[in-house]
């Protein structure tokens, strides 16, 4: 089980790898704050796709509280912080992929895991035929993304 934030679900969704993260995890929990914010503008990339893995029940939207004092005490948006209230709450880990939302996670003592590492890790696991393509997609599309984390992904995946 994951807990998904915003930037990496919808780097997965326009990478139309939605069913990725589902096969890595097994239940992928989005808090609301989160799908609403992925979902308002349907025309906007990705969108569509999350919205439909989520009525398909690939993805299960929920209910977080305390969200907006969470936020304001860490300084983070209300999705990064739905992201970390919900992963400690279910003790599981979370999908994040921001500096600060990572930070806060590892003093809270919630695990985080990153799109490129749970690319990574699919690539390993055969769930995917190359990693090279997927990360040249998400520059493609303006995904920031450390070359010196893309470069140790590739030299893992056996594709530097």
């Amino acid at each position: 089980m994951v807990v998904a934030d915003s930037g990496p679900l919808i780097a997965f969704a326009r990478l139309s790898a939605l069913g990725v993260l589902h096969e890595m995890f097994g239940k992928v929990l989005v808090p609301r704050v989160v799908a609403d914010e992925c979902t308002f503008q349907l025309h906007r990339p990705g969108a569509q796709a999350i919205a439909a893995a989520i009525e398909a029940t690939v993805l299960t939207r929920m209910e977080v509280g305390g969200v907006a004092r969470f936020a304001e005490t860490h300084l983070l948006d209300a999705s990064e912080a739905a992201a970390l209230l919900l992963a400690q709450a279910q003790a599981c880990p979370a999908l994040v992929d921001e500096r600060r939302g990572r930070r806060v996670a590892a003093r809270l003592g919630v695990p985080v895991v990153g799109t490129v590492g749970v690319l990574l890790a699919a690539r390993q696991a055969g769930k995917m035929p190359a990693l090279n393509p997927l990360l040249d997609s998400l520059d493609a599309f303006g995904y920031r993304l450390p070359k010196a984390l893309a470069g140790e992904a590739l030299l893992r995946a056996g594709e530097a």
